[in-house]
């Protein structure tokens, strides 16, 4: 077992390394230095503390995405084939990725602390500490502080890239550029600025525990303790909302966005959409036949939409829809942007199959009586047959949405130029202009039907295990 005092100086390097801004390439100290020694912190205490194995297999995967981001973008920066926005596309997906990661790898570093100071008699990690002048700060105060600070590091990187997600040679594109390296800078300076409040209060906390020298004790006594019996309940309880909640939070990525003078493409990739979907009901299927159905089909849908976003970025740096009509080339360039969008959809069909039977699987599994019935007189196979039937419509609106925005593809290709007084080449509109509008309403429709749902699964659950 790593020994606790010899940990302390691996966690205080940890943290200075992970407060720094972090703009791609341009990390001057590198996240990874800081997963690698959190990992040799933690050591072999996870076969003793309860959580900690979650969190060091959280830190394992942001050094895999860490190490891979490294190549990515140095290629990237080096071969603008597919033009300059794939730099800003890259950027959300590895921010995307590390930001559920961190959420992993935070929330279960500290549900260990909590259980530590719960269960033991380790009063260090559990009691307010002093953050200078007399003023004092919680553990939970901490949690949040430290949610806050990575996520706003996270949006603060994407930020500026963003500015650059429109066409080449535009005037918009020109005012964006002319401000990037002024936005840059900010987000830089605001995120160093969050991350010394953030620093400040780990390393007085991390003080805090070490001055009370009673962790190496706590974590001793739990080798005779039945612990992980003794927190089954509350840990599921805590992954099945988690699962839930960012079941929810994937519904936003099934808007398109746009901010091209021309109506551009989605700056909300739609494969960001399967790999939330996926993260969420992979961990709390129960069978392995679903998992690897969800597996499969989310994989193939994100592979296929992040290839035909590639192919518009390209298609849209050298045409508008309205060209299709008129350039052979333009034509060609287009092609792969339907074949693919026909994959996709293709893959999201099969991909909202496999999530409505892992949600059937979810119901059936961590479900019981309803808690809207105050008489308890539904039986669990009533109560099971009306969850399902008013939660599975999500799925069929998904389904319709991935339809007609496939159709939308090909409909497309009919644009027409309007002219305007403010733009003397015109904005191109859609053969069906209505489509896009229907398309956005139904996206609404699917959000508010997606949180209203999970909010009621998590009443379910929670009446479920609350008992227990």
């Amino acid at each position: 077992m790593t020994k606790i005092k010899k940990a302390y100086p691996l966690i205080v390097v940890a943290l200075i390394f992970l407060f720094n801004p972090n703009a791609n390439l341009i990390d001057v100290l590198p996240d990874i230095a800081s997963y690698v020694l959190l990992i040799v912190a933690i050591g072999n205490l996870t076969e003793t503390v309860p959580y900690l194995a979650e969190c060091k297999g959280a830190l394992v995967k942001l050094s895999l995405v860490a190490l891979v981001k490294i190549p990515a973008f140095t290629v990237m920066y080096s071969n603008m084939s597919f033009g300059k926005d794939i730099v800003p596309l890259f950027t959300l997906v590895f921010v995307t990725l590390e930001l559920i990661l961190l959420y992993s790898a935070v929330s279960n570093a500290y549900n260990a602390l909590s259980y530590l100071g719960e269960r033991t008699d380790s009063k260090s990690v559990r009691d307010p500490f002093p953050i200078g002048r007399g003023k004092t700060a919680t553990p939970e105060q901490l949690r949040s502080l430290t949610y806050i600070f990575f996520a706003a590091r996270g949006i603060l990187n994407v930020v500026p890239e963003i500015l650059l997600l429109t066409p080449e040679d535009t005037s918009l594109r020109k005012r964006l550029a002319e401000a990037y390296p002024a936005v840059l800078v900010l987000c830089i300076i605001a995120s160093l600025i969050i991350g010394c409040i953030w620093l400040k209060h780990a390393l007085k906390y991390a003080s805090a525990i070490k001055r009370g020298a009673d962790l190496s004790d706590a974590i001793r006594s739990l080798e005779h303790v039945g612990s992980e019996e003794e927190i089954s309940t509350k840990d599921k309880l805590k992954k099945l909302t988690v699962s839930l909640t960012l079941l929810s939070i994937s519904s936003l990525f099934i808007f398109d966005i746009t901010i091209s003078d021309f109506g551009g493409y989605n700056i909300l990739p739609h494969f960001i959409y399967g790999i939330l979907l996926f993260t969420a009901l992979y961990n709390v299927s129960t069978k392995a036949s679903i998992k690897k159905y969800l597996l499969v089909s989310t994989a193939g849908y994100s592979l296929s939409s992040l290839i035909g976003y590639l192919y518009t970025v390209r298609f849209f740096d050298s045409y508008t829809y309205v060209d299709i009509e008129y350039s052979a080339s333009a034509r060609g360039a287009y092609l792969p942007v339907k074949i693919l969008a026909v994959i996709e959809l293709l893959f999201a069909l099969l991909m909202l199959l496999s999530a409505a039977v892992a949600t059937v699987d979810f119901i059936k599994e961590h479900t019981d009586v309803s808690p809207s019935d105050p008489s308890y007189s539904k039986t669990n196979e009533k109560n099971h047959r009306s969850t399902i039937i008013g939660t599975l419509p999500i799925f069929v609106i998904s389904a319709i949405i991935a339809l007609l925005k496939c159709a939308n593809v090909f409909i497309k290709q009919s644009s027409v130029i309007i002219g305007t007084a403010i733009n003397n080449e015109g904005i191109p509109t859609s053969g069906v202009p209505a489509m896009d509008t229907i398309i956005f309403l139904a996206s609404i429709i699917y959000v508010i039907c997606c949180f209203v749902k999970s909010s009621n699964l998590k009443d379910e659950v929670n009446f479920k295990y609350g008992k227990e």
